[in-house]
């Protein structure tokens, strides 16, 4: 009976990691400046690099199969219990507690590690506060001026990657050549691997101006095997804290993947705000060297900026939309056909999960909080025109 109790006692001691990060959680919602200070600008870019540092140097996405090791433990863990139980006769309470201790102890650790590895990072200054960018109610004319600079910076950019793949002399579309101008450019230039590297190489560019993006490690966006899947769950890239690795969905068109591969690497960098990741992961791209990646960059700030303005001044919006080149206009319808193949239960639970998910780590707006990117962009303007004035 000794040897039992002592048995059961060491098992709730798996438990402990659990109870010290749910004590960390608490300390970092009341303090933001200290977790800021002290977390997540010391601390955290060093046990992340070095945690990320194995994981990084795989060519694959070593998150996607640590997923499906943890979905075969599942399984291998309910059936050895539940065989267990029904041969255990007069020990089922301890198998019981075994079963329960060992679920509890591996939850206890993952979110332990999880809170270490992000769930910190969610209580820190926003990346608004370090950057000092200032967010104010803006008017619908400097929205629609936004959208209209970001829609000639679209229509350039583009210009650009149909230019190169077609040659200068060319003059038609209608071989649909430039529709898919943007996959021929990217393949062209390597594919997925060439704009991964050059992703890390712009952000470590982007740290030197704003250097809370700053890490000894960044781990390069890997591509998923299972990129179906993630369209079928409505997930363009996914940031796992237990490798440190940024996902990236590479199933769709190729414009959109230079920015989700910023948004993810911004998350990396430890800022867990959606609206803040999307808007990092514009500034990767805006001033990089290569047209396309600077093309996903102004489109990812287009969807939000003329999603905004349609719903304050439709007619607006639609005439800036109408400025768009019919290269733009066909990477767009492209976009939508292709996500719309994959609209479904799965896509609405996939995107509830993530709702609930923002809300649990005190994004009260959840997936609303998407559409303050938009005033983001609206104060990076206003610094810009700010510092052309005083120059």
């Amino acid at each position: 009976m000794e040897k039992t109790r002592t048995y059961r006692l060491k098992r709730l001691r798996l438990l402990v990691p659990g109870a010290v990060a749910l004590a960390l959680t608490w300390l970092a919602q009341g303090n933001p400046g200290a977790t800021d200070a002290v977390f997540s600008r010391s601390i955290y870019p060093w046990i992340s690099s070095a945690w990320g540092f194995l994981p990084s140097l795989a060519p694959f996405s070593v998150a996607q199969w640590v997923v499906v090791v943890f979905l075969v433990f599942c399984v291998g863990w309910l059936a050895f219990y539940v065989i267990a139980f029904v041969r255990g006769k007069g020990e089922r309470g301890l198998v019981i507690w075994k079963a329960l201790t060992t679920l509890l102890a591996v939850v206890s650790v993952g979110y332990f590690i999880f809170a270490l590895m992000c769930g910190l990072n969610y209580y820190r200054h926003t990346f608004a506060e370090e950057a000092g960018f200032t967010l104010q109610e803006s008017t619908t004319d400097e929205l629609a001026a936004l959208c209209e600079s970001l829609a000639e910076n679209i229509n350039e950019t583009r210009g650009e990657v149909t230019e190169t793949v077609e040659g200068p002399d060319s003059k038609s579309e209608a071989d649909g050549v430039s529709a898919k101008a943007p996959d021929i450019y990217a393949e062209s230039r390597g594919g997925f691997w060439t704009y991964s590297h050059e992703a890390v190489e712009n952000i470590q560019v982007l740290a030197k101006q704003y250097p809370a993006l700053s890490r000894p490690l960044y781990s390069p966006p890997k591509p998923v095997l299972f990129s179906e899947l993630m369209s079928y769950a409505d997930i363009a890239g996914m940031y796992f804290p237990f490798t440190v690795e940024s996902n990236i969905n590479t199933d769709g068109p190729f414009f959109t993947i230079p920015a989700t591969m910023g948004h993810e690497m911004a998350h990396q960098c430890g800022f867990m705000r959606e609206d803040e990741a999307n808007f990092i992961g514009y500034l990767v791209c805006k001033d990089a060297a290569d047209p396309l990646t600077r093309y996903s960059g102004y489109s990812l700030a287009y969807d939000y900026a003329i999603g905004a303005l349609n719903r304050v001044d439709h007619e607006r919006a639609v005439a800036i939309n109408d400025t768009l080149s019919e290269a733009v206009k066909a990477d767009r319808q492209a976009r939508s056909e292709y996500l719309k193949q994959f609209e479904g239960p799965v896509a609405k639970a996939s995107n509830a999960a993530n709702n609930a998910y923002l809300k649990a780590n005190q994004q009260t707006d959840g997936t609303r909080s998407y559409g303050r990117m938009v005033d983001l962009l609206l104060a990076e303007a206003r610094q810009y025109e700010e510092k052309a004035t005083v120059r």
